[in-house]
């Protein structure tokens, strides 16, 4: 009933209104026919139920920034139920689907949430976990347990009542690692939601998600560096261009991504039939590019996006 309500509210473009348990709502449609429908049909409420159910207002925070949804919070069985979709995007967790058969799937760095619509069993990072309450569409919009998804991509998730208004707050998680702790004490916006970060001294490239002061380690791998003679260069740079592979006599390396000049990140050195001719990584033995292997090459090619910032530093 409360999916059908909260429906009819946004259409309405009026108030989200409180309605205590069991009292009746009625709406008059077109054909003048009366229909009277009980708030809940269970008989019995825990205080938290109640107490969730009587909100008519929800603030939400993202970043300890305050944002507003094209659509309504709704509660459903006590649990808070947001359009996902758009909330995730200010966490910079885009990558959403709903295939054929109605699964929702979304994926944040290492991290994957798989539920069907209509069902409380979801796989929260190759687990399987029972919801408090089924994901639904409003429209074409999908409702899901907001503090569950959220929690499950990695991000924290807390909430706070006081009288009929509900404040949430979803940031990054509190314990920083290392890495985002040194990203996060620079400047170092970007024009996406990633940031690269190529470490010379530990050989490796780490990924991140998020903003400026807020990034979020997703991703890591081991790479080569440049020669001594040739040193891969050092500072703030933009991911400019793709280009499939760059050829030699004897070998190419490709995918490439270039964010200065001739400097890029690719892939080891490769023979022309795809197998290795160098995978060496955590040694200086480029020209001043940076070398990951095949398999970590797909995964930044998928997931980083034109115009990513690149920063590059000695440690």
């Amino acid at each position: 009933m409360k999916k059908i309500l909260f429906a009819l509210i946004f259409s309405l473009m009026i108030q989200p209104l409180a309605f205590t348990e069991g009292e009746e709502i009625s709406e008059i449609i077109e054909n003048d026919t009366e229909i009277t429908e009980t708030a809940e049909e269970t008989d019995e409420k825990t205080p938290e139920y109640e107490e969730k159910n009587s909100i008519n207002l929800v603030n939400l925070y993202v970043f300890s920034k305050g944002i507003v949804l094209s659509s309504f919070p709704v509660f459903e069985n006590g649990t808070l139920m947001l359009p996902i979709r758009e909330f995730l995007s200010y966490l910079g967790a885009n990558d959403f689907s709903v295939d054929a058969e109605n699964q929702v799937t979304i994926t944040y760095g290492k991290n994957i949430v798989a539920m069907h619509l209509d069902s409380t069993k979801a796989n929260f990072n190759h687990e399987d976990t029972e919801l408090s309450a089924s994901p639904f569409l409003i429209g074409d919009v999908v409702y899901a347990p907001a503090e569950a998804v959220c929690k499950a991509l990695g991000f924290t998730f807390k909430s706070d009542i006081d009288g009929s208004a509900m404040s949430v707050y979803a940031d990054l998680p509190e314990n920083e690692l290392a890495s985002e702790k040194h990203v996060n004490s620079k400047d170092l916006p970007s024009e996406t939601p990633y940031l690269i970060w190529v470490n010379k001294s530990k050989y490796t490239v780490y990924v991140f998600l998020g903003k400026d002061k807020n990034w979020r380690e997703v991703y890591s791998c081991k790479c080569a560096i440049g020669a001594p003679d040739s040193p891969t260069v050092t500072g703030v740079f933009k991911y400019i261009s793709r280009e499939s592979r760059w050829t030699y006599d004897k070998f190419y390396v490709g995918p490439v991504m270039r964010f200065y000049g001739s400097y890029a990140i690719h892939s080891t050195l490769l023979k022309f039939d795809g197998s290795d001719y160098n995978n060496a990584v955590g040694v200086k033995n480029s020209h001043g590019c940076v070398r990951v292997r095949p398999a970590e090459l797909s995964w930044l090619i998928s997931y980083v996006p034109l115009k990513t910032t690149v920063y590059v530093s000695e440690n």
